[in-house]
């Protein structure tokens, strides 16, 4: 059909050269993709263009658009399509195929010709003398004339049915003198197919069926040839479905008569329900993304028309309606506001990237040997550990006590686990394709790629098609993530309520920020072997300093002469210190390895990588530490134990690890990061979460076994919380029990405003409540400290006093990167103190404080009544100062984190494992990151001494071989604090309501001692600046502005919606669905005032005041007078 006429191989050249043209410029934008991609890309477009247009602007002339909405067949303006049916045949119907799809051909004219730019006509031939020449458009200008002539000359048909005589009697005669008649064919054709006759198709469609001819007028044309049809056909039943559909009048505002409409809407629904590659499906890997998507539905065929013609002139905009002036009014080309373009902008991969050169099959090759290798290395792994000697049950102090302990904070979730038998197979994958190990030669990649080109471009090969044909070797439970990690598609882009794990967050990128993805990096890795080896040699190829000698040198406890020198922050309190670490339990988690079975790796014997798993990665200690002997009672070295983070990567290429909670401040520490700890931690009554009662504590967080390592029970039970590490130490569990009863109570305040409510929309709003004050809590009051105003202001991160925040980016990805969570969140260790002061409402020191060496994963703090349990610690941490931010870190976690009791050389050193921790990640140096922040890269030591002390200087340099060895954490935390900041250089109605949020308001409604309190919690109390108030003093959020009703309350008065009412003399309120209006009235005269309202009433409304003042001054004298006599 190609040829078939002039007109047909127009259009036909018109999406060739689309195509072409799509794939062009697609190279252009990536220069890296291949031919096939091109190719495959250029068509998933033009068929989707085609879909469009077809459906946005072709039907709806020819069924009419109501028609079209009421049949199902309207496009959606936004987000994706869900009605495909995997049941629905989407195979051409016989009735349209030899029928009803062919009404076309009476729309043709008797003549074709040129049109020229100036919208002349000229060479017309009769159209019998053109079926299969194409020659016309041959000549230079002709292709444009042709289509030129279609955009502007009419259709042949108007109300009439018949066909031109040229496809009458002159259908592909070539150069004999008769040709075939096309209309005989058709309805010959009908009949060979064994179609059901006109009358049939209108009962079939639900239309009134004619039981003789004389029905036929009101619905046929007027120009119909009704005796004809009484003297051809015998009975109204025989007329054939193609005469009968073309004699049809048309619908209102169609083109077509209903039973054609009929036959072509079932067409086309079972064409657009039946694709699952309908471009407005969100089938992955099929989808557009949401902004292909929308540039895709600007696609208009006046849009193709120019993008692939030379100077086709004025064009009307739909090109399927003849040119108004009016409505269709003929504009140039280059007006793309009215004739939009496709943006292939959105087709641009983030990066240009080299190829690597993988076929399918050695990919597929390769995954296969890594799945293999990778079960052998567990199954090897799993003997080591069963030959190792088990401690008897309960007798857990044979086990190294920091590393259970440790092990148990920082245990992978079920979730993380099921992506690290993935990654494992990826990691294994990754050395086979490097190392060529069991590949052919032709198999192997080019030997003279570098490691930094195999990093960058090893991630983007395409594994998610392959890799989950191997997982079923390693095990895993996949229908745990599926129960308590959804990920519905599309997202809701209506939904109130933010997911628990993240998910769809980010309607664009639903991915980004989730709980369970891997942690962002802002440097490339610097692995020993560029991949997985954990970065252990310097410089000059020799081994690193041991983590530990670092602390040793850089961390090491100042101890002053006296108590009165500590270095305590003169400004801060230790309330600075305890909120940003249950801050970074909002954001960053990310377990440590496991063995086969989910065992805990003992990894403090320093052969333990050999002799144990390749996850072991045990820190040196010297011979001559001033704390840890250097060598057992055996004689055999010592080491302090450590475990790798788990892998994460779901890609081939460097090792990552997980975030295995979300990345936003959504208070997951409070509910968790899925679904299932949502639920395990909620009440299911009114909204509450759940709680135990200790009488002294009426709302303690939930006792529970969720801490696995709890060294106070069984005397005193360790809590459950949204975040396992709740009772790593009493401070922590404290500001946990503050926030839970916070939310009980918003929770309790929104049930009797709204007692309609069900407990799922209480929870939810409530969560959304509290996680709005949280937020502004840290921007308002936590970061200023932090960060000091001079960097809030530059990066914009000050909170908005009013209005609404606009600068949402989409493309931002809010993942938390590798260098927060190793190194910068982590400065807050530097302001822990050895002992947590314990104080009364008062802040006087009425009991001694807790020791924090001693209380470790000890509840028993919180249960002291006679000590005042956990309200003299929270005062503890509002009245007394953190440490000062400096690179010296207490004793407490620098030697005895995690250590049981009674054994003092069980513990850890804190500083020690976040070097380690950077270590293995592959985090680069600290002076790779002096250059991203705008400060030149160190050649020497002495270069530091831009941001440190001399002091801070000489003890890396005693440290560290060269300058470019110091490690991140070390580096900044031996940066000075910026002028008045904490940390170094390198680190609507309800709105109304959320921002008069305070740390210390939250506190005073959910402690039983504050009720006197300074205003900002982060800063001690000062007399004169920040001096103690009553609790009532400070502004409370007014949850009344969550009344769910259809009124509205202005000064205790009741508005009805869309009601006016005077609530003062001078003031009237509307009451709508946005809250109520106020406004001032204008009094024209003051005298009425009086008649109808008291004086105090009339002297307290400003507005009144303002306008008749002199009014009252005279009202009041001639009361004064009448008084007098």
């Amino acid at each position: 059909m190609t040829n078939l006429l002039p007109t047909a191989a127009a259009l036909h050249t018109i999406w060739v050269r689309q195509h072409n043209r799509l794939a062009r410029n697609l190279k252009i934008i990536n220069p890296i993709w291949e031919d096939e991609r091109l190719f495959q890309e250029a068509r998933r477009i033009v068929i989707a263009q085609l879909q469009h247009i077809t459906f946005n602007e072709f039907l709806p002339i020819l069924l009419g658009k109501d028609r079209l909405r009421e049949s199902g067949l309207q496009l959606r303006r936004n987000t994706f399509d869900s009605d495909y049916n995997i049941k629905t045949n989407p195979g051409t119907l016989n009735e349209y195929a030899s029928s009803a799809g062919l009404f076309f051909f009476s729309l043709f004219p008797g003549t074709l010709g040129f049109t020229d730019s100036k919208g002349e006509i000229s060479q017309q031939r009769a159209i019998g003398n053109l079926f299969n020449d194409p020659s016309s458009i041959y000549q230079k200008g002709r292709l444009e004339g042709t289509i030129r002539t279609l955009l502007h000359e009419p259709i042949s048909r108007l109300n009439t049915p018949h066909i031109d005589v040229e496809f009458r009697d002159k259908f592909m005669r070539g150069p004999d003198k008769y040709g075939v008649d096309l209309a005989a064919m058709i309805i010959q054709m009908g009949r060979d197919h064994g179609l059901d006759s006109f009358t049939s198709w209108r009962k079939l469609c639900r239309l009134s069926r004619p039981t003789s001819f004389t029905e036929l007028p009101d619905i046929f044309l007027p120009e119909s040839p009704l005796e004809e049809f009484k003297s051809i056909y015998p009975h109204v039943d025989d007329i054939d479905l193609f005469v009968g559909g073309l004699a049809e009048r048309p619908l209102p505002g169609a083109f077509l008569g209903p039973t054609f409409s009929c036959i072509i809407e079932r067409q086309f629904e079972r064409l657009r329900h039946g694709d699952r590659f309908w471009y407005e499906n969100f089938f992955e890997p099929s989808a557009f993304t949401l902004k292909q998507l929308s540039t895709i539905r600007e696609s208009t065929m006046a849009g193709v028309i120019c993008d692939n013609t030379d100077d086709i002139g004025m064009i009307q905009p739909n090109v399927f309606q003849q040119a108004d002036n009016y409505l269709n009014c003929p504009i140039d080309c280059n007006t793309t506001s009215i004739i939009p373009r496709l943006n292939l902008n959105h087709w641009r991969d983030e990066e240009h990237r080299s190829q690597l050169p993988i076929t399918k099959e050695t990919l597929e090759k390769a995954v296969r040997l890594g799945a293999e290798q990778f079960r052998r290395l567990q199954e090897a792994e799993n003997g080591r550990l069963s030959r190792q000697p088990r401690p008897a049950t309960g007798d857990l102090h044979q086990i190294p006590s920091a590393l259970f302990t440790h092990a148990s904070l920082m245990a992978p979730k079920r979730e993380s686990l099921d992506i690290a038998l993935t990654a494992g197979i990826l990691s294994e994958t990754t050395k086979i394709l490097i190392r060529g190990v069991a590949l052919n030669v032709s198999e192997r990649l080019p030997s003279e790629l570098s490691v930094e080109t195999l990093q960058r471009l090893l991630p983007e090969v395409d594994v998610s098609r392959v890799v989950g044909n191997f997982t079923a070797l390693v095990g895993g439970h996949t229908q745990n993530r599926k129960e308590c990690l959804p990920k519905p598609l599309p997202c809701d882009h209506t939904a109130i309520y933010r997911t628990f794990s993240g998910w769809c967050n980010n309607l664009q990128f639903p991915h980004f920020g989730n709980a369970f993805e891997p942690l962002r990096r802002i440097l490339d890795p610097v692995y020993d072997d560029g991949f997985d080896l954990p970065r252990t040699k310097g410089r000059n190829g020799r081994p690193l300093p041991s983590a530990r000698h670092v602390s040793n040198l850089v961390h090491l406890e100042a101890l002053p002469e006296n108590e009165s020198e500590s270095r305590f922050h003169v400004k801060f309190s230790h309330m600075v210190m305890q909120f940003g670490q249950i801050l970074d339990h909002d954001m960053t988690h990310s377990p440590v390895a496991r063995g086969p079975n989910n065992a805990i790796l003992n990894c403090s014997r320093c052969d333990s990588f050999d002799t144990l798993s390749v996850h072991c990665f045990p820190i040196q200690i010297d011979p001559s530490d001033p704390h840890f002997p250097g060598r057992h009672s055996d004689g055999s070295p010592r080491c302090m134990p450590f475990t790798r983070s788990l892998l994460g990567q779901l890609t081939l290429g460097y090792r990552n690890q997980l975030n295995q909670l979300t990345s936003f401040l959504d208070a997951s520490y409070i509910y968790g990061s899925t679904e299932c700890e949502a639920n395990a931690l909620r009440l299911f009554n009114r909204g509450r979460m759940n709680f135990t009662n200790l009488g002294y504590n009426k709302q303690a967080l939930p006792q529970g076994l969720q801490e696995r390592d709890c060294l106070s029970r069984p005397q005193f039970s360790c809590f459950n919380a949204g975040d396992e590490r709740s009772n790593e130490q009493p401070g922590l569990t404290v500001l946990h029990t503050i926030f839970l009863r916070q939310h009980n109570q918003i929770a309790l305040a929104l049930s009797k405003i709204n007692n309609f409510w069900s407990d799922e929309q209480i929870f939810q709003e409530t969560r959304r409540i509290l996680i709005a004050k949280l937020q502004h809590v840290v921007y308002n009051e936590w970061l200023p400290v932090v960060l000091g105003c001079e960097l809030m202001a530059r990066y914009d991160l000050m909170p908005r006093k009013s209005g609404y925040y606009e600068g949402y980016d989409p493309n931002c990805d809010a993942s938390i990167s590798q260098e927060f969570a190793t190194a910068a969140m982590r400065f807050g260790h530097t302001l822990i103190r050895n002992v947590f002061p314990r104080m009364n409402s008062s802040y006087n020191h009425g009991w001694e404080g807790v020791k924090l060496e001693t209380t470790f994963n000890n509840a028993s703090p919180i249960y002291d009544e006679n000590n005042g349990h956990m309200e003299s610690i929270l005062m503890g941490l509002l009245g007394s100062a953190g440490m000062d931010y400096d690179r010296f870190i207490v004793d407490a976690v620098r030697n005895h984190l995690f250590q049981r009791p009674g054994g003092p050389l069980t513990g850890l050193d804190l500083p020690a494992v976040n070097i380690q921790r950077g270590r293995d990640h592959g985090i680069p140096p600290y002076n790779s990151y002096r250059q991203i922040c705008g400060f030149e890269r160190a050649s020497n030591f002495e270069d530091l001494l831009d941001t440190m002390d001399e002091a801070a200087v000489n003890a890396l340099k005693a440290a560290y071989a060269s300058v470019d060895d110091v490690d991140l954490f070390p580096g900044i935390m031996s940066e000075k604090p910026l002028k008045g900041a904490l940390v170094g250089p390198m680190l609507a109605w309800q709105l109304a309501e959320i921002r008069t949020t305070t740390l210390s308001r939250m506190i005073c409604e959910s402690s039983e001692y504050a009720h006197r309190i300074q205003p900002n919690a982060f800063l001690l109390p000062d007399e004169l600046v920040n001096a103690p108030i009553k609790c009532s003093e400070l502004p409370a959020t007014n949850l009344y502005e969550w009344l769910d009703r259809n009124f509205c309350v202005v000064d205790q008065r009741v508005i009805n919606m869309g009601k006016n009412r005077r609530i003062t003399p001078c003031v009237t309120c509307t009451c709508t669905a946005e809250g109520p209006e106020c406004h001032s009235i204008t009094i024209e005269r003051c005298e009425e005032l009086f008649e109808d309202y008291l004086l105090n009433e009339i002297k307290k409304d400003t507005v009144c005041v303002i306008q008749c003042a002199r009014a009252i001054h005279e009202y009041e004298k001639r009361a004064e007078s009448r008084r007098r006599k």
